[in-house]
């Protein structure tokens, strides 16, 4: 399987011959426009599966499918992190768990922003982890900038990911520790001089376990194109399955699972609750406000959980 990621620098209906070239079988674009002005057939190759989201409709996040796999954003799905996309993968017999990242700005926070939204979101996600997983994408993130304040810096994201067994491909493939890169990614103002590297791949042990390999486009091939050069990366033959539901259910009952045994006796009423709540979401079939109420009364009691932990 051959997994693309680029940060295409908007307008890709009008430059993605060349990425088209390499013959994704899944392409994940930051900045991409929506599918209405992609024009499917015309401007740009029709996938098997696609799925977009952004603010507006000139700059999201677009994940292409070119194989069998088909794409299922995972309910819990919660747009406050900007954008790390959720997405259940599946052809029917494997599948996997693919975050799709383009670490936005956070003007009401200016803490949670870039490497802040991927921290905030691994922590949500949190009970996702121990799945076969891919998280790639634009970070805007390197561990030179940890000193810069935020929630959670890069090296906070990469340790806790390390937890679960998840890394990054590139510094596993290239034995080089993260802020020393000999590779770059991007190149601010398109010069080929001020180059940093803050696009990343990481996936779980499970997933690579059977052999990867991962390469950059050569950024004078790129550099006229976009401010990033594409990763490219090859996995070998998937054997796979997520052991998780795609349901507000089993996304609470994760969650309230974890939660320490006082606060499941101290709160039964109210765990109960959120319970019922999450069923009589899984009986609708339209999105409704109900669903934020649910994740931040899960959230809620979540850090009722840690502060307890943390007075004992």
């Amino acid at each position: 399987m051959r997994i693309i990621e680029w940060n295409c620098q908007g307008a890709f209906r009008l430059k993605n011959i060349k990425i088209f070239e390499l013959k994704p079988d899944i392409l994940i674009i930051p900045e991409c426009e929506e599918e209405q002005k992609l024009q499917f057939g015309k401007l740009t190759p029709t996938p098997n599966d696609f799925i977009w989201y952004g603010d507006a409709g000139k700059k999201g996040i677009g994940i292409f499918s070119f194989t069998n796999y088909k794409f299922k954003i995972l309910k819990e799905f919660n747009p406050e992190f900007r954008y790390v996309i959720p997405l259940e993968v599946s052809n029917g017999i494997n599948s996997f768990l693919l975050f799709a990242v383009w670490a936005m700005d956070n003007k009401k926070n200016p803490i949670a922003r870039y490497i802040g939204q991927v921290w905030n979101a691994v922590n949500y996600y949190q009970t996702n982890l121990a799945n076969n997983i891919i998280i790639v994408g634009d970070f805007n993130s390197n561990q030179i900038w940890d000193e810069k304040e935020r929630i959670g810096n890069h090296t906070d994201v990469v340790n806790f990911l390390n937890n679960y067994n998840i890394e990054s491909l590139y510094h596993k493939q290239y034995n080089e520790i993260h802020g020393q890169e000999s590779l770059k990614t991007f190149f601010m103002y398109r010069n080929l001089e001020k180059s940093y590297h803050i696009d990343y791949v990481f996936a779980s042990h499970n997933l690579i376990k059977n052999g990867y390999n991962l390469k950059f486009g050569n950024p004078e091939n790129w550099i006229d194109k976009s401010d990033h050069v594409p990763l490219v990366l090859e996995i070998s033959e998937l054997s796979s399955q997520i052991s998780i539901q795609n349901t507000f259910t089993n996304f609470t009952n994760r969650n309230l699972n974890s939660l320490s045994e006082d606060i499941k006796v101290k709160y039964a009423e109210e765990l109960s609750s959120i319970k019922k709540l999450a069923e009589k979401l899984d009986l609708q079939t339209e999105f409704t406000d109900e669903k934020f109420e649910l994740i931040d009364k899960i959230e809620t009691i979540k850090k009722i959980d840690k502060l307890t932990i943390k007075l004992k």
